[in-house]
């Protein structure tokens, strides 16, 4: 078992070593291979454009961003409180990418044509502009610009349209030319060593797209709230002013975001502004209309007067009152004065002529008194004086009644006054609740206005304040170090691609090659057949007989195929010498070139050997020896019965031995007929009987059917194949003559072996030569033939 096991293994060690072998034979194109693809790296890593990576950092920061001391669970397990996936998806919208597109104009591309490539130019000494509106020729969009020295020479790439510019200012879009051109900065240009550049526009979307595709977005750790903005680019200007643009594009966003709730609540305000002026406005009409339709100024002052005019009017009609009770007590004071006593004076009424009357009654009476006294009522002084009194005491009570008619008018009225005095105090309250009212939705409605305008002023300060969102940790820097092409990658890259090019081209080769190369591929298919001896290439095998020093390396090959066919006879079947027969499946496979040296081999052994040549139809045995087909052989004895066959044999003796050869001779109608004739049966019994050994060279087996007319007659029949010509279906078919026992005793003989190991054994056996006609050499680049 272990022996078995070891054996395995030096067989798998063996295959290994063949298959290595095998493909190592083609080392110069292998070689050849690699060196052109390093080649091809070479060229393409000296004008590939370097490209290097351009990184920003930011924090996006919370709503609350560590303002106050909180005991937030997740700040106190250090996860951040901010989505980050969403702030990463607006960061690759497609919305802020294309306003920096339209900010840094990155539809347009500005290409600088140097000697053998073009290298993009971030910061051209001239700006254009595309104009879509303009663009309605349907063409290439690419553009050649030369600046000349006082203007522009335009190209449309697309439809080799040219237009000169006189000015630096091209302002006016064509169909051709969709765009407009102006200096970078202001001012003249100078055109430069190199004044040609090649400008590409894309489209808005395809340019906007670019970028998203381009701008890479991270995270800066698993618990960050920090992004990482990368972009690989060739120009490192233009990598910065992106992601720079698009940090603030992000930041403004968010400002405009936040500010939106502050610019809507501000236009609210000032929509609720205009209701509420009008409102006031209807308001303050409606209290004056109620005022001035209710005599009313001022609440409290109104109510304060009516009350004051109430009280006046209290005291007007107490004091007319109380004249018009004086007036009764002096009426009734008259009315009882008989006597002419003395009348109450300035009693308190308010009529100086009533009084000045009582005063002049009472002097009157006095005087009256003091003459009556004196004089007696006789005397005309008194008499004058009673009618005086009584005169006066009518005009007193005719005053009386006059003041007495007027104070009762004025209590009237003083009463009238009073009512409606007490009338217009009754209404206040109703009044006042009215107006109470009214003044209380207009107090709201200006406390409402007051309100608003705070609030608007609020919206518009924290509009003015809003920060952003957003902290700028690193703006864009870019690596010195390129981080394509990668050189070392490529390069290795490369020379795998050259070794794995032709060994793939090998491989498939290999694969679907269906010839015979080695005797292992023989035993594969055919392994109780034996293999006899595997030959090396014959330079020229017609001049090997002629060599006296010969080709070692073959004479040793044939040597161990003549020993071994020695150990192919295991017993004595018949007697005399031995029969071998020598044939192929197809012509050029080398069985004459076999058969002949096998002979020659013989010989050299110091065997005597007969060479006869049975391939009647084809014929190949002559040129070994410079004779022509026409030279008469074994076809001239079958077909002539009085014909000796030793009389047609050319002899090349040697001291103890001899090296007899029978040429077929002529080719004749039959040959089929003729060697399965039984007078070539007798041939070969003689021809045992004065050799040691008889080689024929037989016909292929597969293209007619005459070696099979003779096969038993031979003791052994050595099939030749040529190694990477004879297919491996041809191997079938020999192997189905044996197991037809068609050929008897077979055993192989593989010619034309590579023997520096391009079939697997480290050694090359081949012939040069076919069937009926010299080899053509393989052209050195066709290597895959």
């Amino acid at each position: 078992m272990y022996n078995q096991l070891e054996n395995d293994s030096e067989d798998q060690q063996l295959d290994i070593k063949a298959i290595l072998f095998r493909y190592l034979n083609y080392w110069p194109y292998i070689l050849a291979c690699a060196v052109i693809a390093m080649l091809v790296a070479f060229m393409y890593l000296r004008y590939i454009p370097d490209s290097y990576t351009t990184t920003a950092k930011v924090k996006i920061l919370s709503e609350k961003e560590a303002t106050n001391l909180s005991l937030d669970l997740d700040k106190i397990l250090g996860k951040g409180n901010v989505n980050l996936e969403n702030e990463r998806a607006v960061l690759e919208s497609y919305r802020l990418n294309k306003q920096v597109v339209d900010l840094l104009n990155l539809q347009v591309s500005y290409f600088q044509s140097g000697r053998v490539k073009q290298s993009e130019v971030f910061n051209p000494p001239f700006t254009l502009v595309y104009a879509p509106e303009a663009d309605t020729a349907n063409t290439a969009l690419q553009f050649e610009v030369t600046l000349n020295a006082r203007g522009y020479q335009l190209k449309n790439l697309g439809t080799e349209e040219t237009l000169d510019v006189p000015t630096f200012y091209f302002d006016t879009p064509t169909a051709q030319f969709p765009f407009t051109i102006k200096p970078t900065t202001a001012g003249t240009i100078v055109p430069g060593k190199n004044p040609v550049y090649t400008v590409s526009i894309a489209s808005e979307s395809n340019a906007t797209q670019r970028l998203v595709n381009g701008v890479q977005i991270a995270t800066d750790g698993k618990s960050s709230d920090i992004l990482r903005l990368s972009l690989n680019s060739t120009n490192k200007e233009q990598a910065q002013a992106i992601l720079n643009t698009l940090i603030e594009v992000y930041t403004d966003d968010g400002i405009l975001d936040r500010q939106e709730v502050s610019k809507r609540t501000i236009a609210f305000i000032d929509e609720r502004f205009q209701y509420l002026a009008t409102e006031l406005d209807s308001i303050e009409v409606a209290k004056g209309n109620y005022k001035q339709g209710n005599n009313i100024s001022i609440f409290e002052a109104d109510a304060e007067s009516i009350l004051a005019k109430r009280a006046v009017k209290d005291e007007q009609l107490f004091e007319v009152e109380t004249q018009l009770l004086l007036a009764d007590v002096l009426q009734k004071s008259m009315a009882n004065n008989d006597n002419f006593d003395l009348l109450p004076a300035n009693i308190g009424l308010n009529s100086g002529a009533i009084n000045d009357l009582v005063g002049d009654y009472n002097t009157a009476i006095l005087e009256y008194n003091r003459w009556k006294a004196s004089a007696g009522d006789s005397n005309p002084k008194v008499k004058i004086l009673k009618q005086t009194i009584l005169d006066l005491n009518a005009n007193i009570g005719s005053s009386l009644r006059g003041y007495k008619n007027q104070l009762e008018q004025t209590v009237k009225q003083n009463k009238r006054a009073q009512y409606s005095a007490q009338q217009s105090f009754e209404t206040l309250p109703n009044k006042e609740k009215i107006l109470r009212s009214i003044e209380r939705e207009q107090l709201l409605k200006e406390n409402l206005y007051l309100l608003l305008l705070q609030k608007r002023e609020e919206a518009a300060i924290t509009m003015a304040v809003t920060a952003p969102n957003v902290k700028v940790i690193d703006y864009a820097l870019t690596n010195g170090t390129p981080v394509a092409p990668k050189r070392k990658i490529i390069y290795l890259g490369a020379f795998l691609i050259g070794i794995l090019v032709p060994v793939g081209i090998l491989y498939l080769k290999f694969l679907t090659n269906t010839k015979i190369y080695t005797g292992r591929d023989i035993e594969a298919i055919n392994p109780n057949s034996p293999i006899l001896g595997e030959i090396p290439s014959i330079p020229n095998a017609k001049d090997l007989l002629r060599d006296s020093a010969g080709n070692s390396q073959t004479e040793e090959a044939f040597r161990t195929l003549v020993h071994n066919l020695n150990f192919m006879y295991t017993k004595k079947e018949t007697e005399g010498g031995r029969v071998i027969a020598v044939t192929s499946s197809v012509k050029g496979e080398g069985k004459t070139t076999a058969s002949f040296n096998v002979a020659q081999t013989y010989f050299q052994l110091k065997k005597s050997v007969l060479l006869v040549g049975a391939d009647l139809r084809n014929p190949q045995l002559h040129p070994f020896i410079n004779e022509t087909k026409e030279t008469a052989g074994l076809s001239n004895y079958l077909s002539d019965f009085d014909t000796n066959w030793q009389d047609l044999v050319l002899s090349r003796n040697g001291d103890t031995n001899r090296f007899d050869i029978f040429l077929s001779g002529p080719i004749p109608p039959m040959p089929a007929v003729l060697l399965s004739s039984q007078r070539f049966k007798d041939f070969i019994a003689e021809a045992r009987t004065q050799y040691d050994y008889v080689i024929i060279d037989t016909a292929p087996t597969v293209l007619v059917a005459d070696t099979l007319t003779f096969a038993d007659q031979a003791d052994f029949t050595a099939y030749v194949v040529r190694s990477g010509v004879t297919e491996k279906a041809l191997i079938e078919f020999s192997k189905k003559l044996v197991q037809d026992k068609k050929i008897p005793n077979l055993g192989y003989i593989v010619n034309d072996l590579d023997f520096r190991g391009a079939h697997g054994y480290g050694y090359n056996y081949g012939y040069g030569y076919g069937y009926s006609a010299d080899p053509v050499e393989t052209p050195w680049y066709q290597f895959w033939k």
